[in-house]
């Protein structure tokens, strides 16, 4: 038994320390990422400004897009590391790691430690989790919570266990508070329905610890709901529930809408390079969900129903975006983990084109990485069309980092070939870990200085906290514009409100598009004196952005 619990906590801690070495290099070195991580950073920052803790806000308005939980986070950071990059991003980068342990964990018990350690490394380098670990959004939290339901769900049932029901209680509360009913409640008991009710169990839904568990929920979730209700009279859960959730899922909001396999296509992209392995680990999880005999069936179904519920579900919903299905990325790596490790074992045989396809499939995406980046670094100079595409020259020169997914796939062949299946295995593994770790480290370095913002905000001195400045935009919208200024961001929509600016006593500041300024919109409409203070390149608009100043 010790034995048994000192390889766990040893393979714990390389899970921690690998995730750790994933997630943490430069994770505050780039400046915000618009839109998603302007907002949320600023909304903390403007909580924490005004010491309030209960009415979320963005410029200073109401934001009714997001629940409470994410800020409250976010105001712990600040007040421990400052109000900077790093301190924005390090709550989604803990919980990354967490996300990583309960794979691991969840995965151990389903089904053994090596399968466990397999999944936290597909789940460790999986596009969409080490995306959403590096940046301050609120779905690594509702990621983490979503895999702490359901591996304290299993690990409760477990020899017909009663102990889930206050500890998934309370998780599914959190994942209330970080992202709302529908996703932290509704879909979560979705998927715990439809396993019980397939397993022939549902006696376990009228246990009375129910009432229990509904108490710990409520006494979770709900005071927030009531306290941000009473305080903005109304106005917080009615865009919330009427506009972020009816709307959302009754009309394609923004445009952002898809067929009825986008969620297919992007669950291949994200999961990529193990996405290659879609195929084997469906038919492999579909042959032992309906073999209803063994001691794994009920783990593969309940990993099964985890990610077809929340596919089913989003599929549905008119606005589609590919994050909104993020927390089935755990029960995939799970799922992808135990088939490979069976292949591995030889308790199956797979079909000749699965291992080729495997092979294949991680050279190409190291192929499609290098020849990505030497275009996006060097593609004015081959001819490509500016209109077509963005161009970050010195971009080039990471994309060696391609070559070492194309190593791994030479070394999972050469060890396949010798019969070393366990070795094939580990190359495609730790090329696929050190590929995500430097590629999610360096090239956003780059990328960076084609951000526009932070830079103009620095050079102008437009963020005195000292004196009293008025920063507007014109035609111009980047929500990171109101973090780094530290002050309220007034929109202005003629050029009489430019002009009127312009001629007042308080120094001004406007951010506008080039084009803009030159253009009919403003132009010679523009009778006040002005200087501009800066211009800067901005890939988000492909454009470059002037600072208009009055002083």
């Amino acid at each position: 038994m010790r034995a048994f619990a000192s390889r766990t906590w040893v393979q714990a801690a390389l899970v921690i320390a690998i995730a750790a070495a994933v997630v943490f290099p430069h994770l505050g070195t780039p400046g915000l990422w618009d839109d998603d991580e302007g907002v949320n950073a600023e909304c903390a920052r403007e909580m924490m400004e005004a010491d309030n803790w209960i009415v979320p806000t963005f410029n200073w308005d109401l934001r009714t897009a997001k629940p409470i939980f994410l800020y409250w986070m976010l105001r712990g950071s600040y007040a421990a590391f400052g109000v900077n990059e790093f301190a924005a991003r390090l709550p989604s980068a803990l919980a990354f790691i967490l996300t990583a342990v309960l794979i691991y964990d969840l995965a151990r018990r389903m089904f053994d430690r090596t399968t466990g350690f397999l999944a936290a490394l597909i789940g460790i380098s999986t596009l969409e989790l080490v995306k959403q670990g590096r940046g301050c959004t609120t779905d690594a939290l509702l990621i983490a919570f979503t895999t702490l339901y359901f591996r304290e769900l299993y690990r409760g049932m477990l020899n017909g266990g009663r102990g889930w029901f206050l500890p998934c209680a309370a998780a599914s509360a959190l994942a209330t508070l970080t992202k709302g009913p529908a996703v932290g409640l509704l879909l979560i008991f979705g998927v715990v329905g439809t396993w019980l009710i397939w397993n022939r169990d549902t006696k376990r839904l009228w246990d009375r610890r129910m009432i229990w568990a509904s108490l710990v929920w409520g006494l979770i979730a709900i005071p927030w709901y009531a306290m941000v209700t009473a305080e903005s009279h109304g106005d917080w859960p009615k865009g919330f529930f009427l506009k972020e959730n009816l709307e959302r899922g009754t009309e394609a909001m923004e445009g952002h809408r898809g067929p009825p396999f986008y969620y297919l296509i992007w669950l291949c992209v994200m999961l990529a390079p193990w996405s290659f392995y879609l195929a084997v680990t469906c038919w492999q999880s579909a042959k032992y969900c309906r073999a209803a005999a063994g001691e794994n069936f009920r783990a593969y179904r309940l990993l099964a129903v985890w990610v077809l519920v929340y596919v089913a579900a989003f599929t549905v919903i008119a606005t589609k975006l590919p994050h909104y299905i993020a927390p089935v990325y755990p029960a995939m790596a799970i799922l992808t983990a135990a088939a490979i490790v069976r292949w591995m074992r030889g308790e199956v045989v797979w079909p000749r084109w699965a291992f080729a396809g495997a092979v294949s499939g991680l050279f190409l995406t190291g192929l499609l990485m290098s020849l990505g980046m030497l275009i996006a670094g060097i593609g004015d100079q081959l001819g490509v069309p500016r209109k077509s595409m963005r161009f970050f020259p010195g971009l080039e020169s990471w994309a060696w980092l391609g070559l070492i997914l194309m190593l791994g796939s030479v070394a999972m062949l050469v060890f396949h070939r010798r019969g070393n299946r366990p070795a094939a295995v580990a190359a495609f593994a730790s090329a696929t870990v050190l590929f995500v770790a430097l590629a999610g480290a360096f090239p956003p370095l780059v990328i960076d200085r084609f951000k526009a913002t932070k830079e103009l905000v620095a050079e102008t001195g437009c963020r005195r906290l000292d004196t009293e400045v008025i920063v507007a935009s014109f035609d111009y919208s980047q929500p990171s514009l109101t973090f780094y200024a530290a002050r309220q961001v007034k929109r202005l929509w003629k050029a009489k409100e430019v002009n009127d600016f312009l001629g007042s006593p308080v120094p001004f500041y406007l951010f506008v598009k080039a084009e803009s300024w030159d253009g009919p919109e403003l132009g010679e409409k523009i009778t006040a004196k002005y200087r501009i203070a800066a211009r800067r390149y901005d890939f988000y608009r492909n454009r470059e952005i002037l600072v208009i100043t009055n002083r």
